[in-house]
C-alpha cells in the first residue's frame, strides 16, 4: 500500500511504502515516486553542506580554546574534555588530542 505526496522542500513527488522503513527511527522513508528508490532530496543536501559550513568556524574556535593535559595514568599522552563527551552518570570522559577519540591509555 503507497500513498503519493510532494517533498516539502524541493516539490518533487514522492510516495511512501510500508515495505520502506527507517529502522533507527520506525518512520517510513519518503521514495521517489518515478523511480521507487529512496528520495535524495536535493534542497536538503544543499542545506545540510551549508549547515557544516558553518559549524566549522565554531569547531576551528573550540579547539583553539581546548585546554589539553598530560595523561597521569602512566602513557603521558595529551588529553582534554568535552562538555558532549560524559558517561551516563555525568563523568568526563578523557578525548586523545591526536585522535579525537576517547582516550585509550597504553
Amino acid at each position: 500500500m503507497s500513498r503519493s505526496s510532494f517533498c516539502y522542500l524541493c516539490g518533487k513527488p514522492i510516495k511512501f511504502d510500508n515495505e520502506y522503513i527507517n529502522e533507527r527511527t520506525g518512520k517510513k522513508i519518503p521514495l521517489d515516486a518515478e523511480t521507487n528508490e529512496p528520495h535524495n532530496c536535493p534542497v536538503r543536501i544543499l542545506q545540510q553542506e551549508q549547515q557544516q559550513l558553518q559549524q566549522q568556524p565554531s569547531q576551528q574556535q573550540e579547539s583553539q580554546e581546548r585546554r589539553y593535559h598530560q595523561c597521569n595514568k602512566g602513557c603521558g599522552r595529551e588529553i582534554y574534555f568535552d562538555a558532549n563527551s560524559k558517561t551516563q552518570s555525568g563523568k568526563w570522559i578523557p578525548i586523545d588530542k591526536d585522535t579525537g577519540q576517547p582516550h585509550q591509555c597504553q
